[in-house]
């Protein structure tokens, strides 16, 4: 049955990261509510992958769309370096950076492959790209869900395919970190598959204020959690 549309899926994203980033914040100290809160918080990188590639699409300037997709990058830096360090000015400001620049990068690799360049080009400023986005949270794994589910934009079958094998590598590729640290919460990545199937690919509200809500909500829950967080004590 598919009936989500896209506001309800982001709104999912949303509640997922803010599970995450709460459960990193405040309840280590708390196995199973640490467990239930990131397991449900892998959700939302691939969710939000999925609608990088749905903009690219219908989007009607994918160079507007990527700058603002740039802009808030930006933007959310200071949060995200704030969120992690305490502080804005480190030197993780510079080489730490926050999903959104990693699915910049990935928006940047679609650009890439819709250009009329010599394939060896193309493919070599792609895997260029992906070595870049090491620097961003969710490293190589998004440009790469994003790359292959606009390949396969035309074939849905093929398309979850596609975006189940690279998720199950990406879960393999987290067993060490699993094993070493019993993190069992890395496989909720797989539950967002049956999730993406009952995508009904319509809009929901059109509102400005749904286009522009996470975009805003990615900062400031940073910013909120993190000065929780880094509050002194007494």
């Amino acid at each position: 049955m598919k009936n989500l549309n896209r506001n309800i899926l982001k709104y999912i994203a949303i509640i997922a990261m803010l599970m995450d980033h709460t459960a990193m914040s405040f309840c280590t100290q708390t196995p199973w509510l640490y467990f239930v809160l990131r397991f449900a918080g892998r959700l939302t990188a691939p969710i939000m992958s999925f609608f990088i590639v749905e903009g690219f699409i219908y989007t009607r300037s994918q160079y507007k769309y990527g700058l603002r997709l740039g802009i808030f990058a930006l933007i959310s830096q200071f949060a995200y370096t704030y969120f992690n360090e305490g502080s804005i000015f480190t030197i993780a400001l510079l080489t730490d950076w926050n999903v959104i620049f990693t699915l910049f990068i990935g928006y940047c690799v679609l650009l890439v492959y819709e250009k009329e360049f010599h394939a060896v080009v193309k493919w070599i400023i792609i895997v260029a790209l992906c070595a870049v986005s090491c620097l961003g949270d969710w490293m190589i794994i998004v440009p790469l869900w994003i790359l292959f589910l606009y390949m396969y934009k035309d074939n849905r079958k093929k398309r979850f395919v596609f975006f189940s094998i690279l998720t199950a590598i990406e879960v393999l590729s987290c067993i060490p970190f699993i094993i070493s640290h019993g993190e069992l919460w890395q496989v909720g990545i797989l539950f967002v598959i049956p999730l993406l199937l009952m995508y009904n690919g319509q809009p929901g509200n059109n509102k400005p204020f749904f286009k522009w809500v996470f975009y805003a909500f990615y900062p400031l829950h940073l910013l909120v959690i993190g000065f929780i967080r880094h509050m002194p004590v007494g």
